[in-house]
């Protein structure tokens, strides 16, 4: 017998997953998850689906399943599952979440925050709050020929996924800052800090990184260099080709005000 709580856990140290993803796969299959996975059938998969759809709105449901399906997609690549993967077609007839839209606003909707390291930092870099807050002294590497911060999984917390680290530039006016950063351990930083910058200004910290990315389309960064500063991957049959340098990232950079 293998259960699905045996069979999460082995997808997770397959996949390499991060500690919050394996979290939210344990939450969901938290009331499946001493079932025998081999056993498992469509109907069971179905049935448990019909339960989802009574507590949670459709977004909920289809991300649950989506992390359903990939837990078997796993089990199947590693010839631990046999037969179909039985949450397959029944994220469908469930609405998709719309992008929610975030207001731009200019510099001076933030003047209560013009002396905050953080929120200056997310308004020249537009990083992911969290990327910022947490923040470890090295990871403000100010003794390079180009002076950068390095984006990286620390032991406070992960990034979004691998492909997101990255180094990003210092911008010229922020050095003045660095002096005040607020250095912590609290994996929840960042999360503080949004809510409260929401508390003062209508706009969530995401908001101020939606807001940067159309600063920096109407000081025309270029594309591929906008997406490495934000940490997105570049779409295109092009964007796997050469590297982005640090050098050009600071130059386009300079740009964003």
């Amino acid at each position: 017998m293998l259960r699905i709580s045996e069979l999460t856990e082995m997808a997770a140290d397959w996949k390499q997953i991060r500690p919050s993803t394996l979290r939210m796969w344990q939450i969901t299959t938290r009331e499946i998850e001493n079932f025998d996975a081999e056993m498992f059938q469509k109907k069971d998969a179905l049935k448990f689906c019909m339960e989802l759809r009574k507590k949670y709105k459709p977004g909920t449901c289809r991300t649950r399943i989506g992390y359903l399906g990939s837990i078997w997609r796993v089990g199947k690549d590693l010839k631990i599952l046999s037969g179909e993967n039985v949450w397959a077609g029944l994220h469908e007839g469930l609405k998709k979440q719309g992008k929610k839209q975030y207001e731009h606003k200019d510099f001076e909707h933030f003047k209560k925050f013009h002396d905050d390291p953080l929120f200056m930092g997310l308004w020249l870099h537009g990083f992911r709050v969290n990327e910022l807050a947490c923040l470890l002294p090295e990871d403000i590497v100010t003794d390079a020929s180009i002076p950068y911060f390095n984006i990286r999984h620390n032991p406070t917390r992960f990034c979004k996924n691998d492909t997101t680290q990255r180094q990003v530039p210092i911008h010229p006016e922020y050095f003045r800052f660095i002096e005040k950063f607020p250095f912590t351990t609290n994996p929840k930083a960042g999360d503080n800090f949004s809510r409260k910058l929401k508390r003062h200004t209508g706009i969530s910290a995401h908001g101020i990184r939606h807001s940067y990315i159309t600063r920096m389309r109407r000081a025309g960064v270029e594309y591929s260099i906008a997406m490495a500063i934000v940490g997105h991957k570049a779409d295109g049959q092009t964007a796997d080709y050469g590297d982005v340098l640090i050098e050009d990232m600071l130059e386009q950079l300079s740009l964003v005000r």
